[in-house]
């Protein structure tokens, strides 16, 4: 029986030390909690904005990938990155991987409105094209452009029209479309905001 009674004493000795140490770090975390504050630090705008333009362009990016093969080309992968240079010049550079099976064996090779479609869909979630032409149609404009994005990446309370303007002319955009053919692949850049990217 003493041999017993010895083992339940270092069962709850040990439980007591678990218990202490544990005791130990939650204090110690919030002890580290305090220390840290953020309330007088703010993030720089043209990190904001910049954030802003991702974080648009992670969650519209699938407009490019739905209905794809339908009604616009298929794309097996879109990368993107947005970035702002010492001049305060935003530059967003997309490319877009068109589907390998695909195209492998369909003859069908990218065209200038296909580059178009791509930031049309992505920015309005319209291709800007009318179906059977690929004529240009009305449904994309500069001041559809620029009002969806005004309200959805540049509606920080900082931010006035007059501001927003200027950072709307000068943002600018580089497409590539990525053909299983290298020889096919296209290319459009241009003002974020023009009817027609070249």
């Amino acid at each position: 029986m003493l041999i017993g009674k010895n083992y339940g004493m270092k069962m709850k000795n040990k439980k007591i030390i678990y218990i202490f140490f544990f005791a130990f770090i939650l204090n110690l975390n919030s002890t580290l909690a305090k220390e840290i504050d953020l309330s007088g630090k703010f993030i720089p705008l043209k990190d904001f904005i910049l954030l802003k333009f991702d974080l648009f362009l992670n969650n519209n990016l699938n407009n490019l990938t739905s209905g794809g093969g339908i009604t616009h080309v298929a794309y097996q992968s879109i990368k993107y990155d947005v970035s702002i240079d010492n001049e305060n010049k935003i530059k967003i550079s997309i490319n877009a991987l068109m589907d390998k099976k695909r195209y492998k064996s369909k003859k069908y090779y990218p065209k200038l409105s296909d580059c178009n479609q791509v930031r049309n869909k992505i920015f309005l979630n319209k291709s800007g094209y009318s179906f059977f032409t690929q004529s240009l149609n009305n449904y994309v404009n500069e001041e559809n452009l620029s009002l969806v994005i005004s309200d959805k990446i540049l509606n920080i309370s900082l931010l006035n029209n007059e501001l927003k303007n200027l950072i709307l002319e000068n943002t600018n955009i580089d497409i590539k479309i990525v053909h299983p053919k290298s020889e096919k692949n296209i290319a459009c850049s241009g003002k974020l905001v023009s009817i027609e990217l070249k």
